[in-house]
């Protein structure tokens, strides 16, 4: 069965967040490369709404691709430097969508240190934008980033309104989304308490990536729909019960984590 515990906790579309009253503060304030939902969230700077990955804490800075100031709001021997996304290495690229184009981000030295942080980031690479370096001359110095949200519409998270990122071509993904998701809350199997609208854009966000189809994820999302629609609502065995012994396993709960936290 396909593994999607990391894939998913990841990778989803680039989320916003807004400083809104909807927008309840975290219980402690988060540190530079911490996800966020509010600027309140952070105990510096700002909550990033942007294409590089899930929001996170971050502060502008003035010398791009140098080393960021020291602050609070870095933890124990970490170091960020300052990105600069106002003029993307390829002219044909689409530009950064963001509150910040030039912002500070968490260098590091592997992808477990950028996991260590938060969960949230995917690599720990040079600073990529579309897959091209931002800056050559940099040499080898990296930070953690989200390359599976750039060029990507935001998401806020916390309305997790999606329906503006499915294409005509991809309908059938979203509705078995959607369906996938309604199975998850019929059977008590959704982990988080997030709205049912978080999990389907989680589960679209991985099934399709950069506009093509993750056929393994899809696969997987039919073999627990087929099932549970093959089965009674009660008895021995039942649409809640035999999904799981088909298809390998408990499903999965592709809700993003911004939208859970």
């Amino acid at each position: 069965m396909y593994s999607l515990a990391r894939h998913l906790a990841l990778c989803s579309l680039a989320a916003a967040c807004g400083d809104t009253p909807e927008a309840a503060p975290l219980l402690e304030p988060a540190l530079l490369g911490e996800r966020c939902r509010s600027d309140r969230d952070c105990l510096v700077g700002t909550c990033l709404t942007s294409q590089y990955g899930t929001p996170f804490c971050t502060r502008p800075c003035e010398r791009a691709f140098e080393a960021c100031d020291e602050g609070p709001d870095l933890a124990p021997g970490q170091r960020a430097l300052c990105l600069d996304f106002s003029d993307p290495p390829n002219p044909s690229a689409p530009a950064f969508e963001g509150q910040l184009t030039r912002f500070c981000a968490p260098r590091c030295t592997s992808e477990d240190a950028c996991d260590a942080l938060d969960p949230i980031w995917e690599t720990c690479d040079v600073p990529r934008w579309l897959g091209d370096p931002l800056y050559p001359s940099l040499g080898n110095q990296r930070v953690c980033q989200s390359p599976s949200f750039h060029g990507k519409a935001p998401v806020d998270p916390t309305t997790c309104s999606w329906d503006h990122l499915v294409e005509a071509a991809r309908a059938n993904e979203a509705n078995l989304c959607r369906s996938y998701c309604r199975y998850l809350a019929t059977c008590d199997a959704q982990a988080s308490d997030a709205p049912e609208d978080c999990c389907a854009w989680g589960c679209f966000s991985a099934m399709v990536t950069d506009g093509a189809v993750e056929t393994a994820w899809r696969d997987e999302v039919r073999c627990y729909l087929d099932t549970h629609a093959a089965f009674p609502d009660a008895g021995a065995r039942n649409r809640c019960s035999e999904p799981p012994a088909a298809c390998g396993g408990p499903p999965t709960d592709p809700t993003p984590p911004a939208a859970t936290r």
